[in-house]
């Protein structure tokens, strides 16, 4: 990041975030560097002129980024993990009974979990725990491979999912358009994509029905604002992923799942996560459903040094 990144954007106008944001992608993608932790670091960057762009105006965020303008942004919790199926089908339960309207669960089971045919049954016990009016998707982290994920897709498309994410490994195109084709349930990927160009092939095959950028992979604002109108010409629905991404990048990702036109639904992980908890303010949390971004400039909330110093490497 100093050697490359910082002599791109020293003295310059930050609120040509655009220009900038391109100047730094054309000094990384000579040397191969678009992908990986120095474009992690670009995103950041581009996070951060977005942040000084919003605050100059006087604007919340995703105000400042034009777009849905959404005062609340719908979210999925996510996930409950694997473990025994009374447990899983408790903690679905609860996860609603706080209010969630959707929610993700972990399939992809190893053979000491019970496999493919316990992954079967998890979705018919938290399908049973939750009733029919819940949003549910189930994440396999790359486990199937191409013919296991469409057959299991038959086995479970009774149980009404909403996605299954991320079945093949993320670089398997031909894997996600033969199961897009193959099953009834939409497909969700896009965690592992670093810029834009892997979702640009994604989307011009038709491998997927929903995009689940990283706000700090994909290149910032900038990047993840450009593939959400790149996803609405090809009506396609745009779902940020979060995970357990720094508290920055998940309140970037509030911001941008509120000017994004196409949203789907925000991931909100329930799980707890000490990188998230470096604001001298709590996260919002989700009330229904729903999140609602900070109304203050820029992403809104004030980083904490006291709280970021343990994580300081050198």
């Amino acid at each position: 990041m100093r050697d490359l990144l910082w002599p791109v954007i020293q003295g310059k106008d930050p609120r040509d975030v655009a220009g900038l944001h391109d100047a730094m992608f054309a000094t990384l993608r000579p040397w191969g560097h678009y992908r990986g932790f120095v474009q992690e670091g670009m995103s950041g960057i581009d996070q951060a002129l977005w942040d000084i762009v919003a605050q100059s105006q006087n604007l919340p965020l995703y105000k400042a980024l034009g777009g849905a303008d959404r005062a609340k942004v719908p979210v999925y919790g996510s996930k409950v993990y694997t473990a025994d199926l009374d447990a899983m089908a408790k903690e679905a339960r609860g996860a609603v009974e706080r209010g969630h309207k959707a929610l993700k669960i972990q399939l992809g089971r190893s053979a000491e979990w019970g496999g493919r045919s316990a992954d079967v049954e998890v979705c018919r016990v938290v399908r049973e725990a939750i009733g029919p009016n819940i949003e549910m998707g189930a994440d396999v982290n790359s486990a199937y491979d191409a013919a296991t994920a469409i057959r299991v897709c038959h086995q479970i498309a009774k149980y009404d999912l909403w996605f299954i994410e991320e079945p093949v490994f993320p670089d398997d195109i031909d894997g996600y358009e033969l199961i897009r084709r193959s099953q009834p349930i939409p497909v969700a990927a896009g965690e592992s994509e670093f810029g834009l160009f892997g979702f640009r092939e994604l989307l011009r095959r038709r491998a997927l029905d929903v995009l689940q950028p990283e706000i700090a992979r994909i290149g910032g604002f900038t990047a993840a604002m450009r593939l959400g109108a790149l996803a609405q010409m090809h009506n396609v629905k745009v779902a940020p992923h979060t995970g357990f991404s720094c508290g920055v990048a998940q309140l970037a990702s509030l911001h941008l799942a509120a000017a994004v036109t196409n949203l789907s639904r925000l991931e909100w992980m329930w799980i707890p996560n000490p990188l998230a908890e470096i604001f001298t303010t709590p996260l919002p949390q989700p009330v229904n459903g729903e999140l609602a971004p900070p109304e203050r400039p820029g992403l809104g909330l004030a980083l904490d040094r006291k709280k970021l110093e343990k994580f300081k490497l050198s």
